[in-house]
C-alpha cells in the first residue's frame, strides 16, 4: 500500500530521475526531514520515505563520476560497512537464541520478557537501510549536495513540527494520516494538553531532531547577514520552541550539555583572540541574568518538575535498564555484537556496541570524530557542529543508526576534504566531473553554512 507522502514522492523522484537530477539533494533532505513517515506498505512493515529517495540517489550514482578519494575517514567508513554487513550475516548464526530487545516489542515489556537472537525482518531491513545511506552519502559527496540536503532536512522538519502543533491547538488537526503512516512504529498521543512530537514517532525524537537543528541556525546566524541572517534566527526561535514544546530528558540533558559546551567554546575563543567578542559575552550575560530575574521560577520550575518526573519513572526504568541489560548483550556475544536489527537498547552508544559490537563502535567513532576534525578544517563548522549535537542527544536517548539527519550530517562534514584528496584518473589533468555536469548545476560545494 502506498501513502499520499509515498506516491507525491515517487511522482517527484520520477521528474528528478528522468528530467531534473539537481534536485535530488532538495527531495533527500524533504524526505529526511519525515523519518516516521513511509512511502508504502509492504506486508505490514514501512519503508520510510528517505530510504526510497536514497535508492533513487543509488540509481544517480551511475550518472557520475567515481570519487577516488584517498582521504583516510573514507577508508574508515568502508571497514564499517563491511563489519556491519559481516556481523549481521553471522551474528544471528553464531550467537542465536541470546537474549535480545526486541524491536517491534516496547521496551518496558522488552526487559522482562526479552526475546530471542534470531534472523528477522529487522535484520535484512536495518542491513539494506544502511546500505542505502552510505550509497546516499557517496552520491551527495560526489555531487557536492550534501549542505543543500541538510539545510533543507532541518528547516522542513523543524518547520512542519512547529506548524503541526500549531494546528493542535488551534483545533484543525494533528494530520495523522499524512505524517504518521509506519505500522511498526508506536505513535504518542497528540492534543492540546499532550507533549509537542511534531512531524515524528515521540517527543525524544523530536528533541534528539532539534537540538542539532537548534546549533546549526545559531551558528549559520553567526555567519551570514541580512535576509539569510533573519530567515536562520526564525528558524531557530522555532527549534527553541520545539524543545521547550516536547518537555523531553533528552530535550533537557542535550540541551545542557551543548549548550554548557558551546559557551566554553566560545569563551575559549574569544580569550585566544585576544579578548575579541567579549562585549558580546557581557551583553548576553546582561540578557540572561535580566531573564532570570524577570522570569524567576517559571523558568527554572519546569525543568524541576521534569527532572522529578523522569527519575524513577517507569520511562527512566525501562531505559536504564535497557542499556543495562544490552550490556549483558554485548558480553554474550564476545563483544562482537548480535548484527544490525538485532538489539535495540535506547541510547545510540549502546545500540552500536550491543550489535556491531566493539568493532563496529570503534571503527564508527572514528569515522565520526575523523568527519567532525574534516569539517573544522575546510570552513564547514555548522556542519561539525550540529553533527557533534546531534550524537549528544541520541547518546542520550535515541537508539537508530538509520536516523537519516545523521548521514546527512556525515556527508556534508566530509564532503571538502574527500573531494580534495582525489586520486586524478589516468590519462587526464585531473578528477572527473559528473557525466551529466549535475556538479557544476549544483554549484560548489563549499558554500555556505
Amino acid at each position: 500500500m502506498i501513502t499520499v507522502l509515498g506516491a507525491v514522492l515517487v511522482v517527484v523522484l520520477g521528474v528528478t530521475v528522468v528530467l531534473r537530477r539537481d534536485w535530488a539533494p532538495t527531495v533527500i533532505g524533504t524526505a529526511a526531514a519525515l523519518p516516521y513517515s513511509v512511502g508504502a506498505v509492504v506486508g505490514g512493515n514501512g519503508v520510510p520515505l528517505f530510504h526510497i529517495a536514497g535508492a533513487a540517489a543509488v540509481l544517480l550514482l551511475a550518472r557520475t563520476s567515481p570519487l577516488r578519494t584517498t582521504h583516510w575517514t573514507a577508508n574508515v567508513l568502508v571497514l564499517f560497512a563491511l563489519w556491519g554487513a559481516t556481523i549481521t550475516a553471522l551474528g544471528p548464526w553464531l550467537f542465536r537464541g541470546i537474549p535480545v530487545l526486541s524491536s517491534r516489542g516496547g521496551l518496558d515489556g522488552q526487559v522482562l520478557d526479552p526475546d530471542r537472537l534470531a534472523y528477522t525482518i529487522s535484520t535484512a531491513a536495518q542491513l539494506g537501510y544502511l546500505v542505502i545511506a552510505l550509497l546516499t552519502v557517496l552520491f551527495l559527496v560526489r555531487v557536492g549536495g550534501a549542505g543543500r540536503a541538510v539545510r533543507v532536512a532541518l528547516a522542513v522538519g523543524t518547520a512542519l513540527s512547529t506548524l503541526r502543533g500549531l494546528s493542535v491547538r488551534i483545533g484543525t488537526g494533528a494530520f495523522e494520516w499524512l505524517f504518521d503512516t509506519n505500522p511498526t512504529i508506536p505513535y504518542s498521543r497528540i492534543g492540546p494538553e499532550e507533549r509537542l512530537r511534531g512531524v515524528f514517532s515521540e517527543p525524544s525524537e523530536l528533541a534528539a531532531f532539534s537540538v542539532p537543528a537548534a546549533v546549526y541556525f545559531a551558528v549559520a546566524a553567526g555567519r551570514s547577514s541580512g535576509r539569510t541572517r533573519v530567515g536562520w534566527t526564525a528558524l531557530l526561535l522555532c527549534a527553541c520552541t520545539n524543545l521547550l514544546q516536547a518537555s523531553s530528558g533528552v530535550a533537557l540533558v542535550a540541551s545542557v550539555v551543548v549548550g554548557v559546551t558551546g559557551l566554553v567554546v566560545l569563551a575559549v575563543r574569544s580569550a585566544l583572540r585576544g579578548g575579541a567578542g567579549t562585549p558580546w559575552f557581557v551583553i548576553g550575560g546582561l540578557v540572561v541574568a535580566i531573564a532570570v530575574l524577570a522570569a524567576g521560577p517559571a523558568l527554572w520550575t519546569p525543568a524541576v518538575e521534569l527532572v522529578d518526573d523522569k527519575v524513577g519513572s517507569q520511562s527512566w526504568n525501562a531505559r536504564t535498564g535497557g542499556d543495562d541489560f544490552s550490556w549483558g548483550v554485548a558480553a554474550d556475544t564476545l563483544w562482537l555484537g548480535t548484527g544490525l536489527g538485532g538489539n535495540r537498547p535506547s541510547s545510540f552508544a549502546m545500540s552500536v556496541l550491543s550489535c556491531l559490537g566493539v568493532p563496529g563502535l570503534l571503527l564508527l567513532t572514528l569515522v565520526l570524530v575523523g568527519a567532525v576534525v574534516a569539517a573544522f578544517r575546510t570552513g564547514r563548522t555548522p556542519y561539525g557542529c550540529a553533527l557533534l549535537a546531534l550524537l549528544v542527544a541520541k547518546s542520550v536517548g535515541t537508539p537508530d543508526l538509520s536516523t537519516p539527519i545523521l548521514w546527512l550530517l556525515l556527508a556534508a562534514c566530509v564532503t571538502e576534504a574527500w573531494r580534495a584528496h582525489r586520486v586524478a584518473p589516468v590519462g587526464r589533468g585531473g578528477p572527473d566531473r559528473g557525466h551529466d555536469g549535475l556538479e557544476a548545476r549544483l554549484g560548489p560545494a563549499a558554500s555556505v553554512a
